[in-house]
């Protein structure tokens, strides 16, 4: 079974018990946050979203995860250093500990949005990612 036929029924089945009614951002997002589950945080940690450690915000996390990550600064460059990611024992548990991390006000913007591009524009907005061109990069995996 591939990762897509893997991951969008939990997308499928967590996303409308947090108000969230489009599953196509949040599949491509863990598509290009994880490489389709092959990335270090997939496979050591069950982590398809890059979420980064805050305490009590997803209750289904089983501890934390260390390695090195990197943002982008506004003006293109980079910069890296040692992060805490969250870590779950499933990829269930992942699943649903995006919604729980998205589920604070700072995300509030993001319940009921029916178009994916607004979706992610919004989650842009919000913080969630630093990439300059996370929208588009995720629109291009949609589309794909």
């Amino acid at each position: 079974m591939g990762f897509i036929e893997q991951i969008a029924p939990l997308i499928q089945k967590y996303a409308p018990e947090y108000g969230i009614n489009v599953c196509s951002p949040v599949i491509a997002q863990a598509i290009l946050e994880s490489a389709s589950g092959t990335s270090e945080l997939a496979k050591n940690a069950n982590n398809y979203f890059c979420l980064k450690h805050r305490a009590g915000r997803c209750p289904s996390a089983c501890g934390i995860y260390n390695k090195i990550g990197s943002e982008q600064n506004s003006n293109g460059s980079y910069i890296s250093s040692n992060m805490q990611w969250v870590k779950f024992a499933t990829m269930e548990a992942g699943v649903q500990g995006y919604f729980d991390f998205i589920n604070i006000s700072n995300y509030s913007n993001l319940k009921y949005v029916t178009d994916p591009k607004t979706y992610l524009e919004n989650i842009k907005k919000d913080g969630y990612a630093t990439s300059i061109n996370y929208v588009q990069n995720l629109i291009n995996v949609i589309n794909k």
